[in-house]
């Protein structure tokens, strides 16, 4: 259980990092294509172009989380074959990462960072004043959708890691 706790760990990280290169580094970008409230993402279309370096160094961060992310879902698919886990170990192991960054994204993100810290606001003071950062649940439906989707994916991790693989060895 310490190394899925390790791994979730490691996914909140690299998510922090990702989120923190969508607000300072590729705003607009980021606003644009990961969850800002409607008025916020126009509110962000209206600041000045970074220039192209910037954006490029944004872009590299960003997959630089993709990859890390993708590791560690590599990484606690191979312990899970390797160390034969049962089903609901894995699916309990998935389950905890997923839901886990799930819950991490909802309460740190959403909640502390957008509508209590309104960290988006003090970086580009034109935003300021704008009604989604008053709106804790603007994506409560993509949320939730995710949570059903997360849970779904951690119960097929699971059944291909310790009921389809091992049928091969």
């Amino acid at each position: 259980m310490i190394n899925t706790l390790i791994m979730l760990g490691l996914v909140c990280l690299l998510a922090t990092l990702m989120i923190m290169d969508f607000i300072i580094v590729i705003p607009k970008f980021g606003s644009k294509h990961f969850g800002a409230p409607d008025d916020i993402k126009k509110m962000m279309e209206k600041i000045p172009d970074r220039a192209s370096w910037v954006n490029i160094l944004g872009v590299c961060i960003m997959i630089a989380g993709f990859v890390g992310v993708a590791s560690v879902f590599i990484w606690a698919m191979v312990d899970t074959v390797k160390t034969d886990m049962s089903f609901s170990g894995a699916f309990i192991r998935f389950f905890v990462i997923t839901e886990g960054y799930k819950l991490f994204d909802i309460i740190c993100f959403d909640y502390l960072m957008l509508t209590k810290l309104k960290l988006p606001a003090k970086i580009y003071p034109e935003t300021a004043g704008a009604k989604g950062y008053d709106n804790f649940g603007f994506n409560a439906k993509s949320q939730i959708n995710k949570l059903v989707v997360f849970c779904g994916a951690s119960i097929l991790l699971a059944f291909i890691l310790t009921v389809i693989i091992p049928l091969w060895r």
